[in-house]
């Protein structure tokens, strides 16, 4: 992030142009390459599960918790835009699942989905404040401080690049070992502990700025974070390494996000502001999510739930 901040700036690019593209880039890109290298190892589980379990995380258990710091305003432009966008894009998530494996063609679908919403974003949030735009206020947030010059900035860059490459290598080998030790579905294991971690930037920035006072920006950036990762990072990784869509994954999980993003735009509509009660509530219905797959994993028995 630091890096492509530096290069942006040592370039002269514009701030809304910053936020748009390098400040987004550099949000998804932990999701990009566990997507990438799960799908060329023969993992589309983990590559699929990753994104579909990051994007409900990041609605409720990153949302959740960073309202119950402090309440997030949530802007009509936030909701109706970018959350009308999310809902979208999950719903042609379902809608290209039902195939039962997302080709090329699919992945050229999403990435044109992909850029007619960088167009619709780009003009509306043109000669805009940052007061009215997420990608802007987030722009200056990120520029604060002293530039970087050019060659310290793109040092940063290869260093973080060569950091996510290894990460999901590593990421990915160690899901794909864990379920065959463990005898856990793969899909199982992206929906919770890769999602986890290629969440975990999101969720430590997202209590910073509760914490600080900038609570503000979580709600656009997260939500705009889950249409890129299923837009453009499902694209990508679509058109690189085309992959096979599970029935567990295409039958539940992604009606399930799908759900996750029609109910929440509502929450976030009342009186544009996400409280504290509704946090709570975001972050119950993620672990209630969480039990239930570990019940259909077989951790947890039905006897046992009958009995809770």
């Amino acid at each position: 992030m630091r890096g492509g901040v530096g290069l942006a700036q040592a370039f002269g690019m514009s701030p809304l142009l910053m936020g748009l593209f390098v400040i987004s880039a550099a949000s998804s890109s932990p999701e990009l390459f566990v997507a990438l290298r799960a799908a060329t190892t023969d993992a589309p589980d983990i590559a699929l599960g990753a994104v579909i379990g990051g994007c409900v995380l990041n609605l409720l258990l990153v949302l959740g918790l960073g309202a119950m710091i402090r309440p997030m305003s949530s802007p009509p432009k936030v909701v109706l835009r970018d959350g009308g966008a999310m809902l979208l894009a999950s719903l042609a998530i379902v809608v290209i699942t039902w195939s039962g494996f997302v080709t090329r063609p699919y992945g050229g679908f999403l990435l044109a989905a992909f850029v007619l919403y960088v167009v619709v974003t780009f003009l509306s949030d043109w000669r805009r404040s940052a007061d009215h735009s997420v990608l802007l206020a987030r722009a200056e947030v990120r520029s604060r401080g002293e530039p970087l010059p050019g060659v310290g900035a793109l040092f940063l860059l290869l260093i973080g690049g060569v950091g996510l490459a290894l990460g999901a290598n590593f990421a990915v080998a160690g899901g794909v070992a864990m379920a065959r030790a463990f005898h856990l579905q793969e899909a199982f294991v992206g929906l919770t502990i890769i999602a986890f971690g290629v969440s975990l930037p999101k969720l430590l920035v997202t209590v910073v700025w509760a914490v600080r006072g900038n609570a503000n920006l979580a709600v656009g950036s997260l939500i705009g974070a889950n249409v890129v990762d299923l837009l453009a990072v499902l694209g990508v990784t679509a058109m690189i390494a085309p992959f096979a869509v599970s029935p567990l994954l295409g039958s539940v999980d992604v009606y399930v996000l799908a759900c996750v993003s029609a109910v929440l735009l509502p929450l976030l509509a009342m009186r544009w502001r996400l409280s504290r009660p509704r946090g709570v509530m975001l972050v119950v219905a993620y672990a209630c999510y969480l039990i239930f797959l570990a019940w259909r994993q077989g951790l947890i028995s039905p006897a046992l739930l009958h009995i809770g």
